[in-house]
């Protein structure tokens, strides 16, 4: 497992907002304009529910071809009607509204379809970003990772960086700075938090750790990943003349949105001006990476880790049951072996952090 510099010179289109580049409408005015289809996914996805549920009757499956069908015009002086049954032209009419409205329509094991209706952010040399997360159908299948989506394309299928976790806090946090909590503020802080720090904290190969991180509640862990990740992945230069004009609220999502004390306080660092230590802090964060992937490691060889599944180590368990790990690894199946295995990980991941950290 390898860690790569991420490209960071998209950074600094700081008043451009959407795909390519493209400023679109306000996001009130998006959510007006495609309101009629929110209902109608709403609604259908309300009655796949009942027919989940067993409630509804063989005359009513006629429901579901006429929900399907029915026509939808959005709420736009260049409208025309459009079904849930037409996908393709759904989405022409969308991209008609803004090149950075995406649907993701995904046909679920029962054969029902789920809807996933986002704002996404996409510059020619940075990370895919979802911004915004209009419509989510309750039972779906999108987010196995909490911090990557896959969402097909013309182009093919790419993955995104799901910054749109953070929009609710995001906003708390600007509201505690300022009076009022624009969208369009809220948008450039997350492009900012996700291009020039996420986009190196987040890679894909980190998908399986951070996602055990998140069901075993390694904090630690997934703080010291994020941190080494940024650190080998970043022209730490480039962020540092960056943070000139948005190190104040960088700093600020770290600390309280995100809440990564780790990246916040290399952040800091950056923002007082001090040039760091590239090749010190570089040098510090490889011997972190190889020494948090040994600890990994011997975590993932616990045995004796969950009730009634004691003869499996725990990789066992994390790879044959990725999807519903969350189910099985509730707390109250944990074994002494597993406690210990966690707080022996964690304890690692500080110390870790700290070596990387006395570099700045």
């Amino acid at each position: 497992m390898t860690k790569q510099k991420a490209n960071q010179y998209g950074f600094g289109a700081a008043g451009w907002s959407g795909s390519w580049g493209y400023r679109g409408p306000s996001c009130e005015k998006m959510h007006q304009t495609v309101e009629p289809l929110l209902e109608q996914m709403e609604r259908l996805d309300e009655f796949a529910a009942k027919l989940r549920q067993g409630s509804a009757t063989v005359g009513e499956l006629r429901g579901l071809q006429q929900l399907l069908t029915t026509p939808i015009t959005l709420n736009s002086d260049f409208g025309r009607p459009v079904s849930l049954a037409d996908p393709s032209g759904l989405r022409s009419a969308l991209d008609g509204v803004s090149p950075n409205l995406h649907l993701e329509i995904h046909s679920m094991d029962d054969r029902l379809p789920c809807y996933l209706l986002c704002r996404i952010y996409r510059t020619w040399d940075g990370p895919d970003l979802i911004l915004d997360e209009l419509y989510v159908s309750p039972r779906n299948d999108f987010f196995s990772d909490r911090r990557f989506v896959v969402l097909t394309r013309a182009s093919g299928s790419r993955t995104f960086l799901r910054l749109s976790v953070f929009r609710d806090a995001a906003q708390r946090y600007l509201r505690s700075r300022r009076r009022v909590a624009t969208d369009l503020a809220c948008d450039e802080l997350l492009k900012t938090a996700g291009t020039l720090v996420l986009a190196s904290g987040w890679y894909e190969d980190q998908r399986l750790p951070l996602h055990v991180a998140d069901v075993f509640g390694l904090t630690h862990f997934a703080w010291t990943s994020e941190l080494i990740g940024f650190t080998l992945g970043s022209d730490l230069y480039g962020v540092a003349n960056a943070l000139r004009e948005h190190g104040r609220s960088l700093v600020g999502f770290f600390r309280h949105v995100h809440r990564n004390p780790c990246l916040a306080r290399l952040l800091i660092t950056l923002v007082r001006g001090k040039p760091p230590k590239a090749a010190e802090l570089e040098d510090a964060a490889r011997q972190g990476f190889t020494r948090l992937n040994a600890a990994f490691d011997r975590f993932l060889c616990t045995t004796g880790a969950l009730r009634d599944l004691e003869r499996m180590p725990l990789y066992q368990i994390v790879v044959g049951l990725y999807y519903g790990l969350k189910e099985v690894a509730d707390t109250g199946s944990w074994m002494p072996a597993l406690h210990a295995a966690v707080l022996e990980l964690e304890r690692e991941a500080q110390t870790v952090a700290h070596a990387v950290l006395a570099e700045t």
